[in-house]
């Protein structure tokens, strides 16, 4: 999906009164560019006023050419909420560099054959960030430092348009329903996925979920975590999940992002999934991500 042109007009919010900032939609689906904000500076009220109401309104918000330390990335984070820790164990994370226990390094770098971060090589397939714990994520922030020549893009879906046009069937089979969410840590991909509910962390949340500050309902799985739903057997419930993955992955709902070193992504995890394209293992690929503390799906 082609992005949309500099050249189109600027949303409504491009005219608040914070100085020289502007917003521009990305795509037809969802995300828009902010210009005008150097995210190493504290931020005025003005300006957040605009960045929250833009990241309200289009669910993913970039910010481009940003220069920022592990401080700048979680100031700007904690402007929206207080930082989530990471589930997984200390004893899984790779990251020992980080300043902040919250940050998780998404890299395929390698030290003295071990890695540096987390979620190293190729494709990721679509989810949510947390689904699997009883508060998952509220937003995520994900900041690039090495980017490979091709490939690694990172995908996003509009979970409310998606919610808004399924069949009037299925949104009824759907509306009271529960799933369980659960991930095998470091699994990229649904196939040769067996979780261990022993083991792994699982949590079933509503399959559609209705969004605290909009009131907008929207869809709440995923191909990757989405494991079964409540109150089915096994293959009605694999039909029906299915279904609904086919349905949301098509491309009318998607923005693509091509990263580029020093861009900044803040994306709703209340209302968006998101997924990463495969890329070569012979190029290095750095980000740095947290995120902020969410509330329990309704």
């Amino acid at each position: 999906m082609s992005s949309v042109s500099s050249s189109t007009s600027v949303s409504r919010l491009s005219a608040a009164p914070a100085r020289g900032v502007e917003v521009r939609p990305l795509s037809p689906a969802l995300g828009a560019e902010i210009h005008g904000v150097d995210l190493t500076r504290p931020i005025d009220d003005a300006t957040f006023a605009v960045i929250a109401d833009a990241w309200r309104e289009y669910l993913v918000i970039l910010f481009r050419d940003q220069v920022l330390s592990e401080d700048d990335q979680v100031r700007f984070a904690q402007r929206f909420g207080a930082l989530q820790g990471r589930p997984r164990p200390a004893s899984m994370r790779a990251e020992t560099a980080v300043k902040h226990p919250e940050i998780m390094l998404v890299s395929n770098i390698r030290e003295n054959g071990k890695p540096i971060g987390s979620l190293p090589d190729g494709e990721m397939q679509f989810h949510s960030d947390m689904c699997y714990i009883e508060k998952p994520a509220k937003g995520t922030f994900l900041y690039a430092i090495e980017i490979p020549s091709i490939g690694g893009d990172t995908h996003f879906l509009n979970m409310y348009d998606a919610y808004d046009s399924l069949p009037a069937d299925v949104k009824a089979k759907i509306n009271d329903r529960k799933a369980v969410n659960v991930f095998q840590y470091g699994s990229t991909s649904r196939e040769g996925n067996n979780p261990n509910f022993d083991e792994h962390p699982h949590y079933t949340h509503p399959m559609v979920r209705t969004h605290p500050d909009s009131g907008r309902k929207a869809l709440f799985v995923n191909r990757l975590m989405t494991w079964s739903v409540e109150g089915m057997d096994e293959a009605e419930s694999a039909a029906l999940l299915d279904r609904l993955f086919d349905h949301i992955e098509q491309p009318k709902f998607i923005y693509e992002h091509k990263w580029r070193v020093g861009d900044l992504l803040l994306w709703d995890n209340r209302c968006t999934l998101h997924a990463r394209t495969d890329f070569s293992d012979k190029e290095r690929r750095l980000l740095r991500r947290c995120v902020i503390q969410g509330d329990k799906p309704y």
